[in-house]
């Protein structure tokens, strides 16, 4: 991502390709008018398009649960042939079977093995398919409809195993552009099992980006992504448009560490209070407050305020080591999970290599 100068407007060339993230703002897109363009389509937003009749140049689906609960859909939109690479997980690959193996289709596990710009542990959709956007050549990237403000639990959910939820009646759902992208019976896993899960995949993301000379900007001046400069997609597909600063450029440069390194080490350090504080801060002064008006009112009526200090100056910092523990530990522990992942799919790429 360069220095961004005031004086020169930026505009959408043959070198371009937009990452379509699912979120309410692409409301204001008309994806039909992308079409001269490269584009990435995501997860279950094929029931939109084939309300418009339109379809992404690529398709990128990397929730191993999402991919198996539209498995059926991914293999009609590959055998249809209006898409020209998807990138898929493997777990999706085998059960598609003979469209799995369609020269099209891009197994992620195996890919990133090979592929630095894939290696990132955390993984996003949004965030590898601009990722891998930059591995297909494209030298400048935009990115619409990702807003990363997630509501957690929408209505008609249900809570599954671990991190997995389901659908399972309709009912209002914010999180994404049109009415219907998640429907009875589709599974899904939560947004953001851990903290700013997405907005620190973006950050990864943007510093791999950096390094590789690949120019990002953000379609959506309110989303929570914010390390990419902003422009107004219309003037860009138009006349050109003028990038607006991105509001943690100068945080976002001063973060050390090597980009295809895991996300623990990228999180570590001076980066990790910030985020304990944004995630945890609201709740830990919710109980500062309590506290403070419990010690007053007792300390009001006359009775010894000495022991009720003392229970209190115990009680809040181990209350906020303990969630800051558990939030090192959530983060190890995806960081060695998504290791994991990654050296098994090098164990197997190796294994059909032997073969």
């Amino acid at each position: 991502m360069t220095a961004i100068e005031n004086s020169k407007a930026v505009k959408a060339g043959p070198d371009t390709i937009f990452v379509l993230g699912n979120g309410p703002s692409l409301r204001n897109v008309d994806l039909r008018s992308l079409s001269p363009f490269a584009t990435i389509g995501l997860n279950a937003a094929y029931r939109y398009w084939r309300e418009i009749d339109w379809r992404p140049r690529y398709y990128a689906c990397l929730d191993t649960v999402v991919g198996i609960s539209h498995k059926e859909e991914i293999r009609a939109l590959i055998e249809e042939g209006r898409i020209e690479k998807f990138l898929l997980r493997e777990n999706l690959i085998d059960m598609l079977g003979e469209a799995g193996r369609n020269a099209r289709v891009v197994n992620f596990d195996a890919a990133r093995t090979d592929e630095a710009l894939l290696r990132p542990a955390a993984v996003t959709t949004g965030s590898h398919s601009a990722l891998w956007g930059a591995s297909l050549g494209y030298k400048k990237i935009v990115i619409l409809g990702v807003d990363a403000r997630y509501k957690e639990f929408v209505e008609g959910s249900k809570r599954g195993d671990g991190i997995e939820l389901e659908i399972v009646e309709a009912g209002d759902n914010p999180n994404y552009f049109f009415e219907g992208y998640q429907q009875p019976g589709d599974k899904y896993n939560i947004p953001n099992p851990r903290p700013d899960l997405h907005v620190g995949a973006w950050r990864d993301a943007m510093r791999l980006l950096k390094e590789a000379h690949v120019d990002v900007y953000n379609g959506n001046p309110q989303s929570a992504v914010r390390v990419f400069p902003f422009i107004d997609v219309h003037q860009f597909l138009g006349e050109g448009a003028i990038p607006a600063p991105a509001d943690e450029d100068a945080g976002a440069a001063s973060l050390n560490g090597s980009t295809s390194s895991s996300l623990a080490a990228a999180e570590s350090g001076s980066s990790r209070p910030r985020k304990f504080l944004k995630s945890y801060g609201p709740l830990l002064a919710g109980v500062l407050a309590v506290l403070a008006a419990f010690i007053a009112f007792f300390g009001g009526a006359g009775r010894d305020i000495i022991p009720l200090l003392f229970a209190a100056g115990l009680f809040y910092p181990l209350l906020a080591l303990v969630l800051y523990i558990r939030m090192a530990v959530v983060d190890h522990l995806a960081a060695l999970q998504a290791e994991s992942d990654r050296l098994h799919a090098l164990y197997k790429d190796l294994a059909r290599r032997i073969r």
